[in-house]
This record gives C-alpha cells, structure tokens and sequence, in this order.
C-alpha cells in the first residue's frame, strides 16, 4: 500500500513539474484537473492491491475477512512424474526385462541348439551315422519379487519330448557381507565345474564322461531345498533333494550333496581353483538300478554310448570328486575326478572317471571362470561382429574316461577331442568339434571294444 501511495505521489509531482516546467505559473483550473487525474490513479491501484491480497488468502481468510473464497486454477497433470513411475524395459542383455517401481521383475530365457553330427570309422556300420538334431530348444522366465525373493521357470523340448528343467523359487539376503540363497523347487546339481555348469555355457558340446558318471542316480536335476553362500573368491553349497519332477508313482530317492570351491591368488592376470564336492543318496528298494546310457562326443548318434551296467538290489550310492585347474590371462586348465560306490545287497561296485581340458581365447577374452562360484558362464566378447569386430574364437581340448568294469555288465571308454568355438556376439556362438572315441562295452547290440570319430557342427542362441 505504501508502495503504490508513493508512485502515484511521484506521478503527480511529474505531472506538476511537466506543467511547471511547460509555464511557470498554472492557472487555478489546470491544477484542478492533475489533481482529479492523481485521484483517480490512486483509486485504481488501491482496487488492484485489494484484488491481488484476496487470490493469495487461503479459503479460512477469505471466510474471517468476508470476502469470496479465491477460485484456485486447476493443477496441471503431473505427465513426467506418471510416466516415470511407469514399468520400464531393460535391454541389455538382448531380451526385455520388465521392471516395475515396487521391485518386481520378469526376463524371458530363450535358448535354441542345433547340431550336425557325423560319425565314421566304428566297426559297426549302423554307428557309422550322419544326423541332425535340435540339441534343445529351452523357453522360461525368471525375476524378481520384493522381500528379497526370486524365480526361475525353464522348459525343455529335445529328443521329441518335453520336460521341466530349472522351477524353483529362492530367498535372497547378506549373511555376514556374503550372499546367501536359499531355494526349494528342481534345479541343476552343483556338482563340479561342468557339471553345476548350465549346458549352453560349457565349452564342450557336451559334458564330460565324468560328470555323467559321479552322481547320482537321479541324474542332474531334483526337486527339494538348497542353500548356498557365496564370497568373492569362494561359495558353499549344500542341498536336500528327491528325484526329478515325476509322475509321483513310486516313492522318492534322497540325496544329500555338497559342494566348495575356492579360487586363490587372484590377480588382474588370473587366479587359482580348488574345490571338491560329495553326495550320500539313498535309494528306493527298486528291483534294480537301471544300466546307464552315457554320451560319448554327440547325443545326435543313439548308437554310440557307453554301457554303466544294471545292479541288483540297490541300497544307496555315494560319491566324491575333487576339481584343480586355473585361469591365466587367455587361457585356462582344469582336471576333475571322482569315484561313486553303488551300494547293493551283495556287495559295492565302484565308478571311476575323470577328466582334463584346457582352452585359449586367440582373439584376447578373459576365460569366464567365475571365481564367486566355481562354475563356467558366457565370454565377454571384445569385439562383437558388425563393422569393426568379428567375435571371439576360442580353442579347446579335452580328454575324459569313465571306468564301470567293477560291474559284470559295465563297459569303460574315453575320448579325445579337440574344437574350435567361434562367438559372434556374447549370446551367440558356432563350434565345430572332432573326437577321437574308443568304447568296449560287456553288454548289448553293440558289444566289444570299438572305436572311431566323431565331427560336430553347432549352432546355439542363448538368452
């Protein structure tokens, strides 16, 4: 108010100093009129003033002063906010993850595997085959809940059938700075490297004749709990388990395993591994424990497998196997061995097998050992195709034995192989392997001691 009084007293003494200035001596009616003229500006301010102080009182004032409530403009949509708070998408790693603001997420998985097979120079002919085979075709999900939960659901088509891989649910928390994951559901063993290893990140074709070998009846998947802790260089695990999901017909087996590993000395250049595991199963009072049918370089050829031999009166099994090896630089090592007893009636049967593989990325990539849990994952490509890159080429070997002779029926084999991986991308990868073969199996069409090779091409997308 006193503002305003004070720029219409400035207008008025313009005004007369104007009129001043114009004439020294106004006449009586000209200053009647500047002072009607300042009059009427004071009145206009005074009622802008007045306007000005009712918008900025609150609807309580206006009441207590009488005067009408202001009419607030209607707020604008807060547009940026809303969409903010919205799920958004991630993808990095080349499918969309969803994640939503209260901590919910879900990622599709998606693997597809097509192999080329030949195999030549058996003894038998009808082992002499060239075939072709969708190795796997894998479609899931997995994601997060809030509380610190998390899923993972994975089905799989292969061999014209259809069954269910990873399904569980786990609980996740620190524990003294370390991770620690607890989950009840069916998911893979961990049992050694390639054996707790997912298929399409093992740089074989397929794993090892030791890995099918020391375990347990059940084979690589079982439904029950599971815990592990996991460090930087070192995790633990320990698992109660029944039999894959089933039909429910028969009772259960159970098994009892652990596993640890620990990963020493690591610098920017490499790091050491050791580790071991070990499992008690105990089995169901079954006529007898079916004869198994390993792998032996491809499972595109049906008739190229090595015989364990079936046991009368099973009790129980137990098993053993130690891993060594490391990584330095580009290239990596590792030995794995262990035995499993089948514990029957009459008496204990022993199953022996080992392995020993090495490899070497020539394009310059860090072997993907993680030293957090002793298991393989995806190479990190350096320079993906596309205009200036052409992938990552790895070269690897490996030579592995399974011995079931103990048993009247078991056979024993072995292998030697030698391939080349090739990744485009880090989800994608090309390889081409050759193995040197030699089994003698007690049992079956294909008895005796045979040998020969075996070449495969595979084509693999992974997500």
């Amino acid at each position: 108010m006193i503002t305003s009084r004070a720029l219409v007293a400035g207008v008025g003494l313009a005004a007369l100093a104007t009129s001043a200035f114009a004439q020294t001596a106004p006449s009586a009616d000209e200053i009647a009129i500047l002072r009607a003229q300042v009059q009427a500006l004071s009145a206009r301010l005074e009622q802008l003033e007045a306007q000005s102080q009712t918008q900025t009182q609150t609807p309580a004032q206006a009441a207590a002063a009488g005067t009408p409530a202001p009419v607030a403009a209607p707020a604008p949509r807060p547009v940026a906010q809303a969409a903010t708070a919205t799920t958004s998408v991630d993808w990095a790693t080349g499918l969309p993850e969803l994640r939503s603001p209260d901590g919910f997420t879900f990622k599709p998985r998606i693997r597809v595997t097509a192999d080329l097979s030949n195999t030549f120079g058996s003894d038998f002919d009808s082992r002499n085959l060239t075939t072709t085979e969708l190795r796997g075709l894998r479609l899931g999900a997995q994601g997060k809940t809030p509380g610190g939960f998390s899923y993972w659901i994975e089905g799989d088509i292969a061999d014209n059938s259809v069954s269910v891989a990873n399904a569980f649910m786990s609980y996740n928390r620190k524990l003294g700075g370390r991770d620690l994951e607890v989950s009840a559901g069916q998911r893979l063993n961990d049992r050694g490297v390639e054996g707790g290893t997912a298929e399409d990140m093992v740089p074989f074709l397929e794993r090892s004749l030791m890995v099918s070998t020391v375990g347990p009846e059940r084979g690589a998947y079982g439904v029950g709990l599971s815990s592990k802790l996991t460090g930087s260089v070192w995790h633990a695990s320990l698992s109660l388990t029944g039999d894959a999901i089933s039909g429910g017909t028969t009772n259960d087996s159970v098994t009892l395993m652990a596993r640890t590993h620990w990963s020493p000395f690591k610098t920017d250049a490499g790091f050491l591994h050791i580790g071991g595991w070990g499992f008690v199963e105990d089995l169901t009072p079954n006529a007898s424990v079916a004869s198994r049918s390993l792998v032996v370089s491809s499972r595109g050829n049906d008739n190229l497998r090595l015989a364990g031999g079936a046991y009368v009166d099973p009790k129980g099994s137990k098993g053993l196997g130690l891993e060594l090896g490391g990584v330095h630089r580009s290239g990596w090592l590792m030995a794995e061995g262990g035995k499993r007893v089948v514990e029957t009636a009459a008496r204990d049967y022993d199953q022996d097998a080992y392995s020993i593989s090495a490899g070497f990325f020539i394009t310059g990539e860090k072997p993907p050992l993680s030293t957090r849990t002793g298991t393989w994952s995806r190479p990190k490509v350096l320079n993906p195709l596309g205009t200036d890159g052409y992938g990552a080429v790895e070269v690897v070997g490996r030579y592995d034995t399974a011995d079931y002779s103990d048993s009247p029926t078991g056979g024993e084999g072995d292998t030697w192989l030698l391939g080349v991986n090739w990744y485009p991308t880090n989800n994608t990868r090309v390889s081409a392997h050759w193995s040197a073969w030699s089994v003698d199996n007690r049992t079956g069409t294909f008895a005796g001691d045979d040998s020969g090779n075996t070449a495969t091409v595979r084509v693999q997308t992974a997500f």
